[in-house]
């Protein structure tokens, strides 16, 4: 059942507490018995229950079980009253294929902790569109989590567990340049590069008016990348952004005639007029942050500072 609403109340989830009971599903991708098992043991190890739902630890070729049993997962976490928080496994290909038939006056009447990025960003731009809902986009358990570091997994369930203080400036782990100064505040509306350009022409494209937009990705090619950005570009979804974080852009194809990643964003976006910054510890880097989808931030492109400035999380 699609929500009408055109603009939902923005809904805080719960903060994770010591006990509670987080589900973890697969809607996309599948993770090897070793790395489930794995994250298990982390989850526990953090003082949570991990509920692996009936599904998430199948294997359908290049998908973790067919669409039905992914949605189902999805589903049943969400109305499952003894689950506080849903994390995803890991992402690859899959969630695109959910959208049509995700119930999301279910997921709008249950808000929770939602936990994923990469392939998940077409779940977690439409939950908030759609729902009111705060995700963050932040690491995976089979993934990231299990293989992050210390700032990679502090990060995360410092927000998620209602453990800073706001405003929270999110430190920043790689090398920042600013391409345009200036500072902005706005929601943060974003995520890998590739599945927002996928979004593009589709009932899920976001809405990026007013938004703080960040973008990531990997394994790709600078020609590829071009045309992700004009396919955002012609989408219009540069059109009254406040402001512009080219986020982690690892393990590119590059070639010796390519120009350095600052000056091929500095060519591209030389028709915006907002602040713009380059290299941020989001996305598939070593060193991942979390950030809250639909989170009010404010960004100082000069430093490369990014501050959250209202607790995405509701009293635990």
């Amino acid at each position: 059942m699609p929500v009408t609403s055109k603009d939902p109340v923005i809904l805080r989830p719960k903060a994770l507490r010591p006990g509670d009971t987080l589900a973890i599903i697969s809607p996309a991708g599948p993770s090897s018995p070793e790395a489930m098992d794995q994250g298990i043991a982390y989850i526990e190890s953090l003082g949570l229950k991990p509920k692996v739902m009936p599904h998430a630890r199948l294997k359908n070729h290049y998908l973790a079980g067919d669409d039905n049993e992914r949605l189902a997962d999805f589903h049943a976490a969400f109305a499952d009253p003894t689950v506080k928080g849903i994390l995803s496994a890991r992402g690859g290909y899959g969630c695109m294929r959910l959208l049509p038939h995700i119930d999301w006056s279910l997921i709008q009447a249950n808000p929770k902790i939602f936990i994923g990025f990469s392939d998940l960003t077409s779940l977690l731009l439409p939950m908030f569109e759609r729902t009111g809902l705060i995700g963050f986009h932040g690491p995976m358990l089979t993934s990231n989590l299990i293989e992050g570091d210390d700032y990679t997994q502090q990060e995360l369930w410092k927000q998620a567990m209602g453990q800073v203080n706001y405003p929270y400036r999110i430190p920043n782990k790689t090398q920042y340049h600013c391409i345009t100064s200036g500072t902005c505040e706005g929601k943060l509306i974003g995520g890998n590069f590739s599945l927002l350009a996928a979004l593009c022409g589709t009932p899920y494209q976001p809405k990026t008016q007013g938004a703080i937009l960040f973008i990531e990705d990997w394994h790709e090619k600078f020609y590829s990348l071009d045309r992700q950005w004009m396919q955002l570009k012609l989408a219009g979804l540069f059109e009254g952004i406040q402001g512009l974080l080219l986020c982690d852009f690892v393990e590119l194809e590059d070639s010796e005639e390519e120009a350095s990643l600052k000056d091929f964003f500095q060519q591209l976006g030389a028709f915006l007029d907002v602040p713009i910054g380059l290299g941020f510890s989001a996305g598939h880097g070593a060193k991942t942050a979390t950030f809250p989808i639909g989170g009010l931030a404010r960004f100082e492109a000069s430093n490369g500072h990014l501050e959250i400035l209202s607790s995405p999380t509701g009293p635990a």
